[in-house]
């Protein structure tokens, strides 16, 4: 008598993939809801404005001249120089920061400790002075008040 194998082996085979993909787990891809990022967004100006008046500036300025004076009363002609000299280099930068031909390094920088609690407070993913290109529908909100509310309130 002649065993025909084909039908042991197909069942076997066949038991052996079962058991492999009941091993596996079955990988789906995870979607949610869909995210948009807000954009906030800040005027130059005011910006410059409320840091060239805040006590952060009125204290800079005013060790400056505290040193200069020091300097006029010591008869120290090469420090008082060089004093005005910086004087006038930081007039210069605050006009062309104005005019929006500098970076704003200076001023940002005080507040990279309160960036994450201004976004918070804005309701925003991202700051940025001004967005290159943003799609219809982008959520867009100007946080100047909020950062010119921490510049003022030191």
């Amino acid at each position: 008598m002649k065993l025909n194998l084909f039908p042991a082996t197909s069942i076997s085979a066949i038991a052996f993939m079962l058991f492999i993909f009941g091993l596996a787990v079955p990988a789906r891809a995870q979607f949610g809801p869909e995210t948009k990022l807000t954009v906030g967004v800040f005027s130059r100006a005011p910006v410059v404005q409320a840091f060239y008046r805040s006590a952060i500036w009125n204290a800079k300025l005013q060790a400056m001249l505290d040193e200069r004076n020091k300097a006029v009363a010591g008869g120290d002609g090469e420090k008082l120089d060089a004093i005005d000299k910086q004087l006038n280099a930081m007039q210069a930068l605050a006009q062309q920061q104005l005019a929006g031909e500098a970076s704003l390094k200076n001023i940002l920088d005080p507040l990279a400790a309160e960036w994450a609690a201004i976004a918070k407070e804005a309701d925003v993913d991202i700051i940025v002075e001004r967005p290159i290109y943003l799609a219809s529908g982008s959520g867009v909100t100007d946080v100047t008040p909020f950062i010119v509310k921490r510049l003022t309130a030191r």
